[in-house]
């Protein structure tokens, strides 16, 4: 070490070995920097790690002969030009070398490349001590050349494998290294160097002189400061670019609607502005730290096993200890070098609840709140059932409004919604906990009663509905009075299935309101000539066909948007000879009933058909099936054999179903329709809401037309559930592709209404109501005639 020192000391110029210094860290500097470039480039890495071996080169080169420069050995000295150049081609190449090798990656490849530099550092001064030439003779003390090697190869190695240990900092740690391996093996070489001078031995004349080296080597200084410059603005603008980019992700990821965090394991490393407004938060700082505390449901291990795994729904734990449910979904993430996962999480508290909606219409009523009259059929059946099995007595309750179509003429259909949500929240409180109250349309309610000291516990009933009906409503600052009138059937003693209760609780009911206002009837035997006076209408609707009482009606049907009648639905019409006007729901329950309705069904389907084939425009006709006529196993072959006869082409026939006939029989059903569409005849879904699985049914068959029911029309304006339900069902025809039509349109308010909402075809009184096809000649098929023309001609 001292000898090290006397020669760097005693021997040199400590001016220019300070600038030779220099030099050589900001040459190292460089090259790592370049050398850090190359590992995160892969098209241009080769061209990154040649220019580190050339800086390093040349900068290890310009450090060797500006201390030569500075060394004084007080005799002439100049330099060989082909070793010269050859000494700055060894230390490019070999350095070069020793970067592509550290580029591999890994501790190994770091000491390996980094031996490589050093044994180019070493291979670079011995060739430019070489090419001195000296007037005297250079002495070697091998033990400081060895030295001077280790020193080279050691420190070296241990500058690539600093730059391995921290790749992302800034390299000053590395280059400070790098810097003492190249000063280091060179003093300590030039401690080996021992010149005896003598003057007999001159310069050769082509040797380099000092000034021609000077020259040489501030050229290689200025272009080692070039590329520092270059590589010090290449760096600014990488900088600036990277800021950008994070900026532009950052935008990126808080534009998204879905929250989105990236989780290290249960750590949350970052999270976009989304996801901080749904967990509560305003910063990720602010956050809990570990994912669990926020979404504790979240089965993170399931997900890890299962990368391409679907969402998964859970309960997000907001800030403000709110809970909102979400859907979560997670991703493998690469980021900054490390493997890590994305978590996207949406927001499904409204969808949740629209479903819930959705499923408690499916099975209330939208007005009331009240079960359906699907739930009812339902829950009645079970009762009997438990009955028979436990010998347990029970009671159907029938209740009907008196007053009530008075309150809907005088003060509105409002004021008669509110009556209805009245009177359901006042059946609500007189039922006991096991006791089933539910609307079944209209202003008619039902209960069913288990068990008790029958007939006592039904007539207690019946005293407090009529008593909690009686009391005054107050609608609107009006004073509104209604009140009820019960009928009640008991099982066993008055019937022993479900149809007959309600059918003789139903002649109770009419036996009260027969009697007067707030009534209650218990059904008797006498009520049976009731049912004889039917029995004398089914037998004469059976002889109305012969004598010719029976008619076909036809009701337009209107394309919305422009109002062109489209076709006509063919309606059944019964005028008794001593009753008159029979209403067709009368007469078609009775047919239904007795299973005429398979003849009726037949014969208004030829009436029709014939009817059709006749029209000039080739309109759609649309008749009505009843689920009885679905019991005959040749349905599809009559309506074959109808279209044959008639010559009615089968893509201008739709028969429209209800969802009742699927319920009952749906395999069956689903059989006949397939085979009728098979022949080009459509299906239409008719009174669509009214039943309680309706949604089911579009995946068991691909239906043409969804018709909403005249109730939901009906309630449209005043009442936000039925027009939600009608929005429903139009965006899930739309989304089907399926026309939606609506039923018992009357007034021009019901009209905008449904033309706000999308709807695609009208029907009902405002359109026209049901006549002889001979109304509409000259009228209506003429003017969808000339619509005819118009697109003909165009």
């Amino acid at each position: 070490m001292l000898r090290v020192y006397s020669c760097v000391v005693g021997e040199h110029n400590l001016w220019l070995v300070l600038v030779a210094g220099l030099i050589c860290a900001l040459a190292a500097f460089t090259a790592f920097s370049i050398f850090e470039q190359a590992r995160q480039s892969q098209r241009r890495r080769p061209l990154w790690l040649g220019l580190a071996g050339f800086v390093s080169g040349t900068g290890i080169w310009a450090t060797h002969f500006v201390a030569m420069l500075a060394y004084q050995p007080e005799i002439p000295i100049g330099y060989d030009l082909p070793l010269t150049l050859l000494s700055i081609a060894a230390a490019v190449l070999v350095t070069g070398a020793g970067w592509f090798i550290a580029a591999r990656g890994g501790l190994r490849a770091a000491l390996l490349g980094g031996a490589t530099i050093g044994a180019g550092i070493g291979t670079m001064h011995y060739l430019g001590m070489a090419a001195v030439k000296l007037s005297g003779e250079m002495v070697w003390d091998e033990r400081f050349v060895a030295a001077s090697v280790l020193i080279g190869i050691a420190l070296s190695a241990a500058a690539l494998a600093e730059q391995g240990r921290r790749p992302e900092a800034l390299p000053w740690r590395p280059a400070l290294v790098l810097t003492l391996a190249i000063c280091g093996l060179h003093f300590t070489a030039m401690s080996a160097a021992f010149i005896f001078p003598d003057f007999s031995l001159a310069v050769p004349p082509a040797a380099i002189d000092s000034d021609m080296l000077t020259i040489a080597v501030v050229t290689m200084a200025i272009v080692i400061l070039a590329i520092s410059f270059i590589m010090v603005l290449f760096d600014r603008k990488l900088a600036r670019n990277a800021a950008e980019e994070a900026v532009r992700l950052r935008t990126f990821a808080d534009a998204a609607i879905e929250g989105l965090a990236v989780i290290d394991g249960d750590r949350i490393l970052d999270a976009n502005r989304s996801f901080l407004q749904l967990a509560g938060y305003e910063s990720v700082d602010s956050m809990p730290a570990e994912l669990s505390s926020l979404l504790p449901e979240l089965d993170l291990d399931s997900l890890a096993v299962h990368g391409d795994a679907p969402a998964s729904e859970c309960r997000l734990v907001r800030g403000d200890a709110g809970v909102r449910e979400v859907e979560a979904l997670i991703r493998p993430l690469a980021w900054r070098n490390a493997q890590l996962r994305i978590l996207a999480v949406r927001d499904i508290s409204e969808r949740k609840e629209a479903a819930e909606r959705i499923a408690h219409l499916a099975f209330h009523d939208a007005l009331t709140g009240l079960p359906n009259r699907a739930v009812f059929t339902d829950h009645l059946a079970r009762s009997v059932e438990q009955a028979v099995a436990t010998g347990e007595p029970m009671a159907v309750l029938c209740i009907d409004l008196d007053g009530f179509k008075a309150v809907n003429d005088l003060y509105g259909h409002p004021a008669g919604d509110a009556v209805l949500v009245g009177a359901a929240q006042r059946l609500r409180s007189v039922v006991r906990g096991n006791e089933l109250v539910a609307r079944l349309g209209g202003d008619e309610f039902a209960v069913v009663q288990l068990g008790g000291s029958q007939p006592t516990h039904a007539g207690l009933l019946s005293e407090r509905i009529l008593a909690a009906l009686d009391q005054p409503f107050t609608i609107d600052g009006h004073l509104v009075r209604i009140s009820g009138c019960v009928g009640t059937a008991l099982f066993p003693a008055d019937a022993s299935s479900p149809a007959d209760l309600i059918k003789n609780a139903d002649m109770a009911l009419y036996r009260a309101k027969a009697e007067g206002r707030a009534t209650a009837r218990f059904y008797e035997a006498a009520m049976d000539e009731a049912l004889r006076q039917r029995r004398q209408l089914d037998a004469d609707l059976k002889h109305a066909i012969d004598n010719e009482e029976l008619a076909v009606h036809y009701q337009p049907l209107a394309d919305l948007g422009s109002g062109t009648i489209l076709g006509f639905e063919a309606l059944l019409r019964w005028t008794h000879p001593t009753l008159g006007v029979v209403s067709p729901e009368v007469f078609i329950r009775l047919a239904e009933d007795s299973g005429l309705i398979i003849r009726l069904g037949e014969w208004v389907l030829r009436q029709a058909c014939t009817e059709a084939a006749r029209w000039t425009p080739r309109l759609k006709l649309s008749v009505n099936l009843s689920p009885v006529q679905f019991v005959q196993d040749d349905l599809a072959a009559t309506v074959e054999r109808v279209l044959a006869e008639t010559g009615l082409d089968p893509d201008r026939l739709e028969l429209e179903i209800t969802e009742g006939l699927l319920i009952k029989d749906s395999e069956r059903a689903i059989a006949i329709l397939q085979r009728l569409k098979a022949m080009g005849v459509q299906i239409s879904m008719d009174d669509f809401g009214t039943g309680y699985s309706s949604l089911s049914y579009f995946r068991m068959f691909p239906f043409d037309k969804v018709k909403i029911d005249q109730s939901f029309i009906r309630e449209m304006i005043a009442n936000p559930q039925a027009r939600a339900i009608i929005r429903s069902v139009i965006g899930l025809g739309r989304g089907l592709g399926v026309p939606v039509v609506a039923e018992g349109v009357e007034t021009a308010e019901q009209l905008e209404a449904l033309r706000d909402e999308g709807c695609d075809q009208v029907q009902g009184y405002l359109i026209a109501r049901p006549n002889p096809i001979g109304h509409f000649t000259g009228v209506i098929v003429d003017r969808a005639e000339a619509t005819v023309r118009r697109r003909g001609a165009a």
